[in-house]
């Protein structure tokens, strides 16, 4: 280790390599705890550290905002944590190509201010945003929200730079749109858990910010209503870019989150039964779940699918609706993304993520509520109720009652939890052969990430 130190020194300078304790205890993956952790501010200091670490034979552990590391297994190894908090430039910005190109250690709410300045914005809504860096949505393939109506990140990535597990810099993509022939190399790297490389920076296509956002919130009593609201608004030619589930345990927690602009007075309108105004710190007194939903462009036809979606929910039964604008709004909305977060756990919980047919979420979420409560456990569950992708939080657990709910959950991708022993992955995907020979090609040696994804995957079987 001594000599390693002394080879990272000289990469990034002695100020930006830690070894006490208090600096690898914060950088533990899943009670993992590195040797040491080194910070490079420069591409030419992360390829020359990554070298060193695989000179010396050492595993390295990429680590970005620390919110996604308790996502799948953790790693056989950790000799090094790779911080890219120090590179978080902006390298490139195109504002009349719609395009931009940042390093991997800038934080997505970063980036937002900047794009803001610029009346542009990249649609992606992932949890903590204040935390969560460009890298890390890279490597986890983080989604949110407003993937129903811009894409995920596949959709919005147009290059790549990352550094290899020998320390080789590798490109791909460029700062233009379409500019893709052959093999599209870039897109390897989403998803992979940081197992094939270290993100150095990336580029996107970027969008002007909408003239005009707007949100309602519609209650129900039962699932199989707020369902078929859902199926109602997807026989129309509207075009909502968020429509979210929420069932009653989530919907009380974005209630809870809320409280403090509730006393504000802020929240938007509230409508009964039959159109009438409710106040704002009304509540129903019953266990009730709810759709949020978000349309954005110019102001008219924002008004226009509030109207239309309103009348959709009141057909199929709504409690209430409340419209949402402005801060409040937003607000809102991140408090749902949030429900989707992993990065702090309480001691007997934890965070499923499915992926299912659109068709089968009103399945789905029935079969997560049935699981808890057969297993005496609490679920939350918020879904993207239109692209069949549903994130739930299983509380009140133990290791065994954990594995036997995930041997029946539908649509299983990943768990992530500190509970001890439970399976991490669910069933190997089309193709899992593949992407172990690709993790054998790029990383030969398995420095990067050991037994943290593709390896993983068949021992939770």
């Amino acid at each position: 280790m001594q000599s390693l130190f002394n080879d990272l020194t000289a990469a990034v300078g002695a100020e930006h390599v830690q070894t006490d304790q208090e600096a690898r205890a914060a950088h533990a993956v899943q009670g993992v705890a590195p040797g040491c952790v080194v910070a490079p501010g420069t591409l030419d200091e992360l390829a020359a550290a990554v070298r060193a670490a695989h000179e010396h034979g050492a595993a390295v552990v990429p680590w970005g905002g620390g919110t996604q590391q308790r996502i799948g297994r953790p790693p056989t190894r950790a000799d090094v944590v790779v911080r890219t908090g120090r590179l978080s430039r902006v390298l490139v910005h195109e504002p009349d190509d719609l395009t931009i190109s940042v390093e991997a250690g800038m934080t997505l709410g970063a980036l937002r201010a900047h794009l803001a300045r610029h009346g542009q914005m990249l649609p992606l809504d992932p949890p903590l945003p204040e935390r969560t860096t460009v890298g890390g949505l890279i490597a986890t393939a983080a989604d949110g929200p407003r993937r129903l109506g811009y894409g995920t990140l596949r959709d919005l990535l147009i290059g790549i730079t990352v550094v290899e597990a020998d320390g080789r810099v590798s490109r791909g993509g460029g700062m233009v749109v379409k500019n893709v022939s052959g093999f599209d190399m870039m897109k390897l790297y989403l998803g992979s858990f940081g197992t094939l490389a270290v993100v150095a920076s990336a580029n996107f296509k970027l969008l002007p910010a909408p003239r005009a956002t707007g949100s309602l919130l519609c209650r129900f009593a039962a699932p199989a209503q707020a369902f078929a609201a859902v199926e109602a608004l997807h026989l129309t030619q509207l075009t909502p870019t968020a429509v979210e589930y929420l069932s009653p345990r989530a919907l009380a927690g974005l209630a809870a989150g809320s409280a403090e602009i509730s006393e504000e007075g802020a929240l938007g309108t509230q409508t009964g039964s039959g159109g009438r105004p409710r106040a704002a710190s009304s509540s129903v007194d019953r266990e009730v779940c709810g759709l949020l939903v978000r349309a954005e462009g110019l102001p008219q036809a924002v008004a226009r699918h509030l109207a239309d979606i309103a009348a959709i929910a009141w057909r199929c039964g709504a409690l209430e609706t409340e419209e949402l604008a402005g801060t409040s709004e937003a607000a809102t909305w991140a408090r749902a993304a949030d429900l989707a977060q992993c990065a702090e756990l309480a001691p007997h919980e934890a965070l499923v993520k499915l992926a299912v047919l659109p068709a089968d979420v009103e399945r789905a979420a029935a079969r997560v509520e049935e699981l808890g409560a057969r297993h005496g456990a609490t679920a939350a569950l918020t879904a993207r109720a239109l692209s069949g992708v549903a994130y739930a939080r299983l509380s009140e657990l133990d290791s065994p009652r954990l594995a036997a709910i995930l041997e029946e959950i539908p649509g299983l991708q990943w768990v992530a939890t500190d509970l001890p022993g439970t399976p991490r992955w669910g069933p190997a995907p089309q193709g899992v052969e593949v992407m172990q020979r690709i993790k054998q090609e790029f990383d030969p040696h398995n420095r990067l990430n050991p037994g943290r994804f593709v390896e993983a995957i068949e021992r939770s079987l």
